[in-house]
């Protein structure tokens, strides 16, 4: 708008257009942002920055100087063939309608009236150390004499859809409804060792989760975020019980099914890494509101090892958060205090690992404040985003700090959970952090490393963006979490 107002000539490159050209602005501004200004080669900022110049005068200066060397670049230039077609975000598939007796139902109706009516019973499963699981049941006579009970209908059939429509799964297997069948409806399963995304099993075809998978996570997330947003306040503190009792919740939690059909085995590396990195991000606000948050070192392991999704149709094993970070991300490494791998052999997940970027650690936000702000990350630019996430993380004090008086380096304690991801020693880790550093605390890591340096870690701040949540726990083996009261700040 300024530009224009001052009827200053400007080629405007949109990366929507040319959405390739994202990599571009990236290597030349070193920022995620949009709109990046460059006059004649030289870069100006963002918007707020050409303003500021502009009122200091500085603008008609730059103006007369002469042109810088990146002038002639063709990144700063717009591609001479037109653009591609805009690529919108997959629709939802339509909803689906239920005949029940003389009047018809959506599929979020269905399931809610099923989970608060339909008469359940649990059942526990032994695992070891005498731990149990619970599942909760009907029999398939139950199902129909309820549904024959509120619509006086063919309820057999009725039942037939729900199962084929993934309401209800059958413990028999995969055959036709029989009043004999053990049923289980998904949506009344206990929230913690549940994938998140199995409010119902996704039994249709997904054209978005094969075609676009990263379309429909960005789809997915925006509508999560709507719903968080809804319940923050002015400091962006949210109120988490209020999210899960929000009926857009319930309509989100169906919805994000879809991601079962996404098949992480077909994409390549670069791609997988940015779809999980943007999926373990999402999962971390949808969990906050299913089943609370860690306020405990114990709480918090358990939390990780025991929130997951289904990926790939494996109906039969889900993917922890713990396996999305350390099991794929990772090349399979342990995460931090576990005894084992994150993935073993025998996971459906284990040859999806790619090789360990430290990185990574600059991107994922596990909900903590001492969590590195949550970017979004594209296939297409996935090494320069994370290229300029880790130069904004370690300018950043909190997480690298120089003390050159005490030859003192102070890191995030993400450097010390991960430390063999970002060196073998104290001289390795400084040095891989060095390369993201930039002008002053550059040099002054440098000066560090021409000699001897003590290496000590900052304390993490574990607090979150929750203004009222329920607070997570779980017992010693971590299987199991519950809800208790209501924790706010």
């Amino acid at each position: 708008a300024l530009l224009s107002g001052l009827q200053l000539p400007f080629e405007e490159i949109s990366l929507t257009d040319y959405p390739e050209k994202r990599a571009d602005m990236l290597q030349l501004a070193d920022r995620l942002t949009v709109p990046q200004i460059f006059l004649q080669g030289r870069h100006l900022g963002g918007a707020a920055e050409l303003v500021e110049l502009y009122e200091a005068n500085e603008l008609a200066k730059l103006l007369q100087a002469p042109a810088a060397d990146l002038a002639q670049d063709s990144r700063l230039h717009r591609p001479e063939y037109p653009p591609k077609p805009h690529a919108a975000l997959p629709k939802p598939p339509p909803e689906e309608i239920f005949p029940l007796g003389n009047m018809t139902m959506a599929l979020p109706e269905v399931v809610k009236l099923l989970k608060e009516r339909l008469p359940l019973q649990p059942r526990f499963f032994s695992f070891f150390f005498g731990v149990k699981d619970v599942k909760r049941y009907c029999s398939g006579k139950d199902l129909v004499s309820f549904l024959m009970k509120y619509f006086s209908m063919d309820a057999v059939k009725a039942a037939e859809s729900f199962l084929k429509a993934g309401i209800c799964i059958s413990a028999n297997g995969t055959g036709p409804f029989t009043e004999s069948a053990t049923i289980r409806l998904q949506a009344s399963e206990p929230g913690f060792g549940v994938a998140l995304n199995l409010a119902r099993k996704w039994t249709a075809d997904s054209e978005a989760a094969s075609s676009d998978p990263m379309g429909l996570l960005k789809r997915l997330k925006g509508q999560l975020s709507e719903i968080l947003q809804k319940h923050a306040d002015e400091q962006g503190s949210i109120d988490y019980i209020a999210v899960a009792e929000d009926p857009e919740f319930f309509r989100y939690e169906l919805a994000v099914a879809e991601l079962q059909m996404v098949r992480l085995s077909s994409m390549d590396d670069g791609s997988r890494r940015a779809f999980l990195i943007n999926l373990y991000n999402m999962l971390v606000p949808h969990a906050f509101a299913k089943v609370g948050v860690g306020t405990s070192d114990l709480s918090r392991s358990a939390f990780f090892d025991g929130i997951s999704v289904i990926l790939d149709g494996c109906f039969g094993a889900s993917l922890s958060l713990n396996g999305i970070e350390n099991g794929i991300l990772r090349g399979n490494r342990k995460p931090p205090f576990h005894l084992h791998y994150a993935l073993p052999a025998s996971s459906p997940y284990f040859g999806l690992a790619v090789k360990c970027d430290h990185r990574i650690h600059f991107a994922l936000n596990c909900g903590a404040k001492s969590c590195p702000p949550v970017k979004w990350f594209t296939s297409e630019a996935i090494d320069e985003e994370l290229r300029v996430v880790a130069m904004a993380w370690a300018e950043q004090d909190e997480n690298v700090k120089v003390d050159l008086p005490t030859r003192t380096l102070w890191l995030s304690q993400i450097c010390n959970w991960y430390a063999a991801d970002f060196g073998s020693d104290k001289v390795q880790i400084a040095t891989t952090l060095h390369a993201h550093c930039r002008s002053g605390k550059k040099e002054q890591l440098k000066s560090l490393l021409e000699g001897d340096f003590k290496l000590k870690h900052l304390k993490y701040d574990w607090s979150t963006n929750s203004r009222r949540s329920h607070a997570f726990s779980a017992n010693l083996t971590g299987l199991l979490g519950v809800l208790t009261a209501p924790q706010g700040r």
